[in-house]
């Protein structure tokens, strides 16, 4: 964009700036362009990028630079390492700088972070707005700071008829067909039947009772004087020692504990399911690390669990469960660039809509098969950049072949919680029947060296026949 427009922008009290106008690496980000420029419309903001061009004949690329120079309130930048590489944005960046200044607004370009990125000279002190965690999450902050920090007015009505017409071009029609749609839920078939609250005897010391409770054998749950636990008290004696200094207080049915808590101990129902969550944890955890997998901390309070070169099969998984079946590698050995990648997963209880276990995919790389890389900054990179071309049914495949492989082929997952007792996992993941579907494109993947699914082999699981043992839950929840 060089072109310098004729017109200036109106003076203060006349036809005011009130444009949004969205600067973004096209075609790469038009759909997060038109998906925000939707939702800014219909709550009844002005908004301008290029995916307008919707009409044969037009100078688009005159008009949007002249909205930008005379009408633009702000600025919004789809910021990402494509976008700001992109001369067309550092073109409108030069103007957005030139603007800024003109009218005396140091926040008029205002970045809208999707991935992490090298800020150009000219916006490396803008304070951007983050989407890294999510479109929903990011899109009410962005809206909380137009209004309550820029207030950016608004005009009443329906939204722009534009940019509805923008998004029916490029939306898909619902087909009459149903779809299954697999989720990352798993359902818990199994509880330990109760919960337990055991008390120190004495006087012992608040510092005492916290050794006492390092390195448990079984899940427990420091509360009070002591601590909940789904293990009996026969269970806990390797522990605590023949003269066990722990007396059982009282006990409660798992599933009354879950629905309506533990009055005695004041225990509302809120934090009964936070307490069996942490339990459940301690249990996933402790079951991961007998067979053989690694923890690695993500960022916040999550763990990855994954496997080591020799835990884990290296060619490829192949798991069925009815008509569900497929064949995927979960670890591997990048030549181009020398280091080892592991497939893993993160896990949460949850005791709502329904009691389940939610299973989150995870990357994990290594130089040697065995140490993570120790530079949190180079793994996430890394996580960016490896996976980038991997669509979601290789994400989704790479997770059902994982856990067909930690449950050796069976239909069931037990994670024991004492020495008799286990919370027990269907599987594979629920699934869901939509009545409608969306056509989905045939995509040809992207070439990739990394990618081990790319290869002459055939790509279809074998019967696993008898390896395919049900397990019979019980007691359901």
């Amino acid at each position: 964009m060089t072109s310098q427009p004729s017109s200036k922008r109106p003076e203060p009290g006349v036809d005011p700036c009130e444009v949004l106008f969205i600067s973004h690496a096209a075609p790469e980000d038009n759909a997060f362009t038109i998906w925000l420029g939707a939702k800014l419309a219909a709550m009844g903001y002005e908004v301008w990028a290029d995916v307008l061009r919707i009409k044969g004949g037009d100078d688009w690329q005159r008009k949007l630079e002249n909205t930008l120079r005379e009408r633009a309130r702000k600025m919004l930048l789809v910021a990402n390492p494509r976008a700001v590489d992109k001369q067309g944005v550092r073109n409108e960046i030069q103007i957005a700088s030139e603007v800024a200044r003109k009218i005396g607004d140091s926040a008029f370009i205002i970045p809208l972070r999707m991935e992490r990125f090298d800020a150009p000279f000219l916006i490396a002190h803008a304070q951007y707005i983050d989407f890294t965690r999510g479109w929903a999450r990011g899109l009410a902050e962005f809206l909380e700071t137009l209004q309550e920090t820029y207030r950016v007015p608004r005009n009443a009505g329906d939204g722009d008829p534009i940019w509805r017409d923008v998004q029916a071009i490029h939306a898909k029609t619902p087909v009459d067909a149903p779809e299954r749609l697999i989720s990352n839920w798993f359902p818990i078939n199994k509880l330990p039947k109760k919960i337990r609250y055991y008390e120190f005897r004495g006087h012992i010391s608040e510092r005492q009772a916290n050794a006492l409770m390092e390195n448990p054998l079984w899940p427990l749950k420091p509360f009070h004087r002591g601590f909940l636990a789904f293990a009996p008290l026969h269970d806990l004696q390797d522990h605590f020692g023949p003269h066990l200094p722990i007396k059982r207080k009282g006990e409660r049915f798992v599933t009354g504990f879950l629905d309506d808590g533990w009055s005695k101990l004041g225990i509302e129902r809120l934090d009964a399911r936070n307490h069996s969550t942490d339990l459940s944890r301690q249990a996933f955890e402790s079951f991961f690390a007998q067979r053989g997998l690694q923890s690695y901390a993500m960022s916040g309070t999550q763990t990855a669990w994954w496997p080591p070169l020799d835990v884990a099969p290296t060619s490829k998984i192949a798991f069925r469960w009815g008509d569900l079946a497929g064949l995927r590698q979960i670890q591997g050995v990048s030549l181009k660039r020398e280091m080892n990648w592991h497939f893993g997963i993160s896990v949460a209880a949850r005791s709502a809509p329904i009691r389940h276990v939610r299973i989150v995919s995870r990357l994990v790389f290594t130089e040697n098969g065995h140490e993570p890389f120790d530079d949190p900054a180079r793994m996430h990179r890394l996580r960016r950049s490896f996976a980038k071309t991997w669509r979601n049914a290789r994400w989704r495949d790479m997770l059902l072949a994982f856990l067909h492989w930690l449950a050796e082929g069976r239909s069931s997952l037990a994670v024991p919680v004492s020495s008799q007792e286990a919370i027990v996992l269907g599987l594979p993941p629920i699934c869901w029947q939509a009545p409608v579907s969306l056509p989905v494109e045939e995509e040809a993947p992207e070439p990739d060296d990394d990618d081990p699914s790319y290869d002459d082999g055939p790509d279809e699981p074998e019967d696993p026949g008898d390896n395919d043992h049900s397990e019979v839950a019980g007691d359901d929840v």
